[in-house]
C-alpha cells in the first residue's frame, strides 16, 4: 500500500515543463513570453543545479551571421552519419546567435573582446567557440525565469505522464522531502529531462537517468535514435571527479598520448587531431585500447600562464579539483591526467517535428529528450530546441481545454509510484544499478560494437527487467527515487541495445561485424513504441531527396575503419574486422 501522504494538486497549468537544465529553462521562458499564463517548471533536484547544464564547460558552439550556414549544416549532418533531421539542424543553427544574445540579456556573462564583440577561440571542430564564465550560466537563466513569473517546483520526482483520450494532460510524481504525491494538470507538457549516462562517475551524470524516455514510452509515444548518438560518449578524467572541459583543454593546446607516449590522434585525424568530433575521439580511444595501448592521458604540462589563466576563468571547478590532487601546482599542470570515454550517451528520444511537437498530442520534447537526429548535443542546440518547444506548447495550450482527472487512474498511479516503499526488504536499487552498469558501460558493448556481445548484454538487461525490477525495494524517499530512475535506465538500455543490434552497419559508431556504411539500405531511422504489453519496432526512410546534404547511394568501408585499416591496425576479412595486432 502507498504511504499515508498528502496529495498536492496543481491545476490550471498552461505549460508544464519537466527538467531543470538549459533546454527546460528556455522552454519555460519562451512559453511564458509566448503568452502562457501559468508555466510550471518541475525538477527532481533544483532548477539549474542538476544534470549536465550546471556543469557546462564554459563553451558554446554558435553559428554567427558571418559564418557559412550551409557548411555548418553539412558538417553537422555528416557528423551524424546523414541521420540528421536537416531542417531542424538548420533551424537550430539559424537561431543560435539570437539565443546567445538573449542569454546575455538574461544576465549570462560572456567573454568579450575590448571592442564589445564576442571573443571566439579554437575548440573542438572547425569553427571557433564562444566562451562564458562557467558556473553562473544556469543561475542567471533560473533567476530570469523566476523574474517573469515561471513557477519553479523543486525536489519533485515525476514518475508518469497523465493522459486523457490519447492526449497528454500533465504528470504525477512525489516530493523527495515530504513524500507528498503531486498531481500536475496541464494543457501542454514539455519533457526536457536530458539523456542518460547510466550514473557513471562524472559530475552531472547521476541525475541523467532517462526519465523522459520512460514516461513517454509508457504512454505509447514514439521514440527513435537510441542506437546512433551524435556523440557516442564524451571523454573525461578517469580517476578524478572532474566533468566536462575537454573542449577547452584541447582548444588551449593540450593533447592525448597513449601508454607508449605517442600522440596518436595526429595519426588518425591529421588535420584537427584532438579537436576532432567526439565520434572520432571515442572511436580512436577504443581502437588504441583494443590494441593494448591504454591507459590514455591528457598532457597539458606545456600550457603557459595566459592559457592557464583562461582555463581558471572558464573551468574554475575542474581546475581547483586538479589542484586538490596535485595535478596542478602553482598555476601549472605538473602531471598527466588519465582520460577515458564516459558511459555511452544513449538517447532513444521522443520523435519530434520542427515545432518540437511529438506524435502524441499535447506532448513536446526538447534537448536530449529528443533523438540525436533532431537535437545535436550542446548548449546552443538544447537552448534553441527548448525555446521552440516552449513557444509551441504555449500555442497548443491556448487551443486546449482544461485537463480533467480520472480518479481511478490517480489511485493506480499513486499506488505504482509508492510501490517500492511497500518492499523495504526488497532488492536495493544500487545493487541493481551495478548489474546494469556492468552490462552496458564496458567500452566493447556500445562504443566498440559486435552483435554477439550486444546480444549477451541485452540478455543481462532483460534478466534485470524481468527478475530484479519487480523486487526493487525502498526504505526511504531517496531510494524510492533511485527505484524509479533504475526502471527508466533499464528501459533505456533495452531499447538502445535492441536498436543497435538492428543497425547492421558502422556509421558514426564502430561495429566490428559490420564495418561498412550502407547508404543503400540504412538511410533510415529506427522507431519504437509500446503496444499493449509488447513493443512495435519499424524503420522510416530519411527523406534524403528533399534535404540539401545527401551521401552517395553506395556501400563503402566506414571512415572510422578506413583510417585504422590504412594504418595497418586492422584488415577486413569475410566482411568483418580482423585486428592485425592484439594485446
Amino acid at each position: 500500500m502507498a504511504p499515508r501522504v498528502e496529495t498536492n494538486t496543481i491545476d490550471g497549468i498552461d505549460v508544464l515543463v519537466a527538467g531543470g537544465g538549459i533546454a527546460a529553462t528556455f522552454a519555460a521562458i519562451k512559453a511564458k513570453e509566448a503568452g502562457a499564463k501559468r508555466v510550471v517548471q518541475v525538477d527532481k533536484g533544483t532548477v539549474g543545479k542538476t544534470g549536465n547544464s550546471c556543469f557546462a564547460a564554459g563553451v558554446i558552439h554558435v553559428c554567427f551571421p558571418e559564418d557559412d550556414l550551409d557548411d555548418r549544416v553539412l558538417r553537422l549532418t555528416r557528423a551524424q552519419g546523414y541521420l540528421a533531421q536537416q531542417d531542424l539542424i538548420r533551424d537550430s543553427l539559424q537561431e543560435s546567435y539570437s539565443i546567445l544574445e538573449e542569454m546575455r540579456r538574461y544576465g549570462v556573462r560572456m567573454v568579450m573582446n575590448p571592442d564589445g564583440t564576442y571573443r571566439r577561440m579554437a575548440g573542438r571542430g572547425a569553427y571557433p567557440i564562444v566562451m562564458f564564465y562557467s558556473t553562473q550560466l544556469m543561475d542567471a537563466l533560473r533567476k530570469y525565469a523566476q523574474s517573469i513569473g515561471v513557477e519553479q517546483v523543486n525536489r519533485v520526482c515525476l514518475t508518469e505522464l497523465l493522459t486523457r483520450n490519447g492526449e497528454v494532460s500533465g504528470a504525477v510524481g512525489f516530493h523527495q522531502h515530504t513524500g507528498d504525491f503531486y498531481v500536475l494538470r496541464a494543457r501542454a507538457t514539455v519533457l526536457a529531462t536530458g539523456g542518460t549516462y547510466y550514473k557513471g562517475i562524472h559530475p552531472g551524470h547521476r541525475d541523467c537517468s532517462g526519465d523522459g524516455f520512460g514516461m513517454a514510452y509508457r504512454i505509447g509515444a514514439t521514440l527513435s535514435g537510441g542506437e546512433q548518438n551524435d556523440q557516442p560518449a564524451n571523454s573525461m578524467p578517469a580517476r578524478i571527479d572532474v566533468g566536462p572541459g575537454m573542449n577547452k583543454w584541447m582548444g588551449e593546446g593540450a593533447f592525448f598520448i597513449n601508454a607508449k607516449g605517442e600522440r596518436f590522434m595526429e595519426r588518425y585525424s591529421p588535420k584537427l587531431k584532438e579537436r576532432s568530433g567526439l565520434p572520432q575521439i571515442t572511436a580512436f580511444f577504443c581502437i588504441e585500447t583494443r590494441m593494448g595501448r591504454a591507459p590514455i592521458y591528457m598532457d597539458a604540462r606545456h600550457l603557459g600562464p595566459e592559457q592557464m589563466e583562461r582555463l581558471y576563468q572558464m573551468l574554475p571547478l575542474p581546475q581547483r579539483e586538479f589542484e586538490s590532487v596535485g595535478v596542478v601546482k602553482d598555476g601549472k599542470f605538473h602531471k598527466q591526467v588519465e582520460f577515458c570515454p564516459t558511459g555511452p550517451t544513449t538517447r532513444p528520444g521522443i520523435v519530434v517535428d520542427r515545432s518540437y511537437s511529438s506524435r502524441t498530442p499535447r506532448l513536446f520534447a526538447a534537448g536530449e529528450c529528443c533523438p540525436p537526429s533532431a537535437v545535436v548535443t550542446g548548449l546552443a542546440a538544447a537552448a534553441t530546441s527548448g525555446a521552440r518547444a516552449g513557444a509551441s506548447a504555449a500555442r497548443c495550450a491556448r487551443d486546449s481545454d482544461d485537463a480533467v482527472d480520472d480518479n481511478g487512474l490517480m489511485l493506480e498511479l499513486r499506488e505504482r509510484t509508492f510501490a517500492p516503499l511497500a518492499r523495504p526488504e526488497g532488492l536495493e536499487p544500487e545493487h541493481v544499478l551495478l548489474e546494469l552498469q556492468e552490462a552496458v558501460i564496458p567500452y566493447d558493448v556500445l562504443l566498440l560494437r559486435d552483435g554477439g556481445r550486444m546480444e549477451h548484454s541485452l540478455k543481462r538487461v532483460e534478466t534485470i527487467r524481468d527478475q530484479d525490477l519487480p523486487k526493487l525495494g525502498a526504505y526511504d524517499l531517496h531510494y524510492l527515487r533511485l527505484c524509479h530512475e533504475i526502471r527508466n535506465l533499464t528501459l533505456t538500455a533495452e531499447l538502445t541495445l535492441k536498436a543497435a543490434i538492428q543497425r547492421t552497419e558502422t556509421r558514426n559508431i564502430l561495429r566490428e561485424d559490420y564495418p561498412f556504411t550502407d547508404n543503400v539500405n540504412w538511410l533510415k531511422w529506427i522507431m519504437v513504441r509500446e503496444e499493449g504489453q509488447g513493443q512495435k519496432w519499424w524503420t522510416e526512410d530519411i527523406p534524403i531527396e528533399r534535404y540539401p546534404v545527401a551521401p552517395k547511394r553506395e556501400v563503402e568501408l566506414a571512415y572510422l575503419w578506413r583510417v585504422p585499416r590504412d594504418l595497418g591496425v586492422v584488415r577486413i576479412q569475410d566482411g568483418r574486422i580482423q585486428w592485425v595486432s592484439e594485446k
